[in-house]
């Protein structure tokens, strides 16, 4: 995990493009005014996090650090003020107050307005790194008293996928692949590819950001689970994980049938095609556009098939899945196949939560390092209910004989 993404003392970016003063002077000074040195900063630690860190966080903390800026600026706040002990802490406290208000118009919850002043920490943490300030007034009691309160550390609120909702979802996307209903190319692919999705989320342990594509991350791994980097035989998938590294992490065989029947249908012309690929018709068809060139009319008008086939034939890598679209699929499946969730559907992250749940009633050190963990308190901590709910048996056990 990102060293900056925890609340207050390190933080993810948002985004915030603050124009540059265009008043030229004509004095020589080399010396930027405060304005501009603030919107240095910030541009300065995206570029670092787009660079080193995850693109993908920078492009969100963009807008937020640059909307922030521009509140600096309207209130004729400087860089400057903020070094000051006294009165930085109280100009963050003032921005504070201004998400405290748009969580009162419901424009933000108090999560997010939460996350917008982590995004700023992160940066002001970055500037004292880089010497633009001497410390960080985010850091303070005083910054952060009129930011909306939430509860950390209860993590019993995220989705969990129980026995009986993966249960139903994975029947129905195996009932859909051997449905009569599906006698189409198209539909008949998209069935086995959901079947494999599914199934995948479902007893892998993986995230979906680690096997679907990011469109806003041009990192190698953050496209789509390859048909290179899976092993079917070995039960072995290799992924771009959250570390930013790559990992082999299990194929397990209640996925491996799906997977071969996946592949069987989709013919991938080479191993670079993504295992899940994308089915909206505009981006298969820009994707030829885009690798054909001057190429694309006269080509698209000779061929024969579906886009699938000209895409085959012309060895063009389709888009993969994205993680949006997933959410899509899931949604619709969920409703489809009238599974009762508490929050609405059935969420990929919910897959990965209800395996590591399962895991971890079992074998802690085994919960770890299939949702590889690189330290058990982090395991411990996202299944902190499981510990609670044992230690209520064992206490009741101990108070049995008493009256």
């Amino acid at each position: 995990m990102d060293s900056e993404n925890t609340p207050h003392h390190q933080a993810a970016l948002d985004d915030i493009v603050v124009e540059s003063n265009s008043e030229q002077t004509e004095d020589d000074s080399t010396e930027p005014n405060e304005a501009s040195a603030l919107s240095e900063l910030v541009d300065s630690y995206l570029v670092a996090k787009r660079t080193t860190g995850s693109p993908a966080y920078a492009k969100t903390a963009e807008s937020v650090l640059h909307r922030w800026v521009t509140w600096m600026e309207t209130n004729e706040y400087d860089l400057i003020i903020l070094d000051t002990p006294q009165r930085g802490p109280q100009v963050l406290n003032e921005y504070a107050l201004d998400l405290a208000k748009r969580v009162q118009k419901d424009e933000l919850s108090p999560a997010t307005a939460d996350r917008y002043f982590a995004y700023i920490s992160a940066a002001l943490s970055y500037g004292v790194r880089q010497s633009y300030l001497d410390r960080n007034p985010a850091l303070t009691t005083a910054a952060t008293e009129n930011l909306p309160t939430q509860n950390r550390t209860d993590r019993t609120d995220q989705q969990f996928w129980s026995a009986d909702q993966r249960k139903a979802i994975v029947k129905f996307v195996d009932n859909r692949v051997t449905s009569s209903s599906f006698d189409g190319t198209t539909a008949t692919l998209i069935a086995a590819r959901d079947r494999a999705l599914v199934r995948v989320l479902a007893y892998s342990g993986v995230r979906g950001a680690e096997i679907l594509s990011h469109p806003a991350d041009d990192r190698d791994g953050r496209h789509g689970l390859r048909w290179k980097n899976v092993d079917i035989d070995a039960g072995t998938m290799l992924i771009f994980g959250k570390d930013q590294s790559w990992e082999r992490t299990p194929l397990p065989t209640k996925c491996q049938n799906a997977m071969t029947a996946l592949k069987q249908t989709l013919q991938p012309a080479s191993e670079d095609w993504p295992v899940f690929c994308s089915g909206h018709r505009p981006s298969l068809y820009g994707a030829a556009r885009e690798a054909l060139g001057d190429r694309y009319k006269e080509t698209l008008s000779a061929a024969d098939g579906t886009i699938r086939d000209l895409l085959r034939e012309e060895k063009i890598c389709p888009p993969g899945l994205t993680t949006s679209g997933a959410r899509k699929l899931l949604q619709r499946h969920t409703d489809q196949a009238d599974i009762d969730v508490e929050d609405g559907y059935l969420k990929l992250h919910g897959g990965r939560r209800g395996l590591g749940d399962l895991l971890y009633r079992r074998d802690r050190g085994h919960a770890q390092d299939i949702l590889r963990h690189e330290d058990l308190a982090t395991t411990q901590q996202a299944y902190q209910h499981i510990d609670a709910e044992e230690r209520s048996k064992e206490l009741d056990s101990h108070l049995a004989d008493l009256l």
